[in-house]
C-alpha cells in the first residue's frame, strides 16, 4: 500500500464528493416537488430520505478531506500509467445524469402522453372473495345515504359498482378527478379519472368512472368535483355502471395526483 499525495487523487476525491451531493440534491428536489412517488412506492420514501441525508454527509466530508496529504492512495487515480480518458469516462458516467436532471424541464403528463393511456373502468383488484355484498356496500356508504369517493376507497367503490351494480343502482355518489375522453365519446360522455401506478410511472394507467350528462363545460384534463347518481347502462350487450351527472364544478388538483393499486 502506497501512502503519498497525488493531485489527481485530490481532484478525484472532490469529484466523488460533488457527485454524491448532486444525487442527494436530486432526491431533495423530487421530495420538495412531491414527485418521489412517481418513481417509487410510498413505502420506500423513508429509505430514500435516509439515503439523501447519507449521500449529502458523505459528499460533504469527502470534499472536506480532499486536501489531506499522505492519505491512502492505492487506486487508478494515483497510477500515472492510467490514461486520462479512462478516468474522464468513469466520472462522465455519473455526472451526465446530474447535468440532464438539473438542465431539463420537469416531467409532466401533457395531453400527448395522456392520449396514449387507456382508461380502465372495471379492471381493479377485487375485494376479498366470500365477503357479504351487504357488508361491502355498507363499507363504501360509511353510514351515509350517498357514496363519497376518496383516495382510500377509490378501488373499493369501483369494485362495488362493477360487481354489485344491482344493489348500488340509484345511489348518490360524490367524487373528484380529472376529465378524460376517448375517441368516439359523445359530447355528453366522459370519464372522471385518476392516474394509477402499480410500481412506478412506467406502468401508469388511467382508472375512472363513466359519466353521462351535461358535460359541455367540462374541459378534458381539467379537475372537477361531480355529484350524480349511479345508473345501469347497456353497452355491447352488457351492463356497466355509469354516473348520471347532477352537478359538476371545477376543483383543485390534489397534492398527490397518483393512486397506487397495491
Amino acid at each position: 500500500m502506497r501512502l503519498r499525495w497525488s493531485p489527481m487523487w485530490q481532484l478525484s476525491n472532490e469529484m466523488q464528493g460533488i457527485i454524491m451531493i448532486g444525487f442527494s440534491l436530486i432526491i431533495f428536489k423530487l421530495y420538495v416537488k412531491n414527485m418521489l412517488t412517481a418513481f417509487v412506492a410510498p413505502k420506500m420514501l423513508p429509505f430514500l430520505l435516509i439515503s439523501m441525508v447519507l449521500l449529502f454527509l458523505l459528499g460533504f466530508f469527502r470534499l472536506l478531506n480532499s486536501n489531506l496529504k499522505g492519505a491512502d492512495c492505492d487506486c487508478d487515480v494515483c497510477d500515472e500509467n492510467v490514461p486520462p480518458w479512462k478516468l474522464t469516462l468513469s466520472y462522465l458516467f455519473f455526472l451526465s445524469p446530474l447535468v440532464l436532471f438539473f438542465s431539463l424541464s420537469d416531467y409532466s403528463l401533457h395531453d400527448d402522453a395522456l392520449a396514449k393511456l387507456t382508461a380502465h373502468e372495471g379492471n381493479t383488484t377485487k375485494l376479498a372473495e366470500g365477503t357479504d355484498s351487504a357488508i361491502e356496500l355498507a363499507a363504501v356508504l360509511n353510514d351515509k345515504k350517498y357514496i363519497e369517493v376518496d383516495d382510500e376507497n377509490y378501488f373499493q367503490v369501483m369494485d362495488v359498482l362493477n360487481n354489485q351494480l344491482d344493489d348500488v343502482e340509484g345511489t348518490q355518489i360524490v367524487m373528484k378527478g380529472f376529465i378524460y375522453r376517448e375517441d368516439g365519446f359523445s359530447e355528453n360522455e366522459a370519464v372522471i379519472a385518476r392516474y394509477v401506478m402499480t410500481h412506478c410511472i412506467v406502468d401508469l394507467s388511467v382508472y375512472g368512472y363513466m359519466l353521462n350528462g351535461n358535460l359541455k363545460s367540462a374541459e378534458t384534463n381539467g379537475w372537477y368535483e361531480i355529484k350524480g347518481t349511479v345508473v345501469k347502462q347497456e353497452i355491447d350487450g352488457g351492463a356497466m355502471p355509469t354516473i348520471k351527472v347532477d352537478s359538476i364544478k371545477a376543483a383543485e388538483a390534489p397534492k398527490d395526483e397518483y393512486l397506487y393499486l397495491f
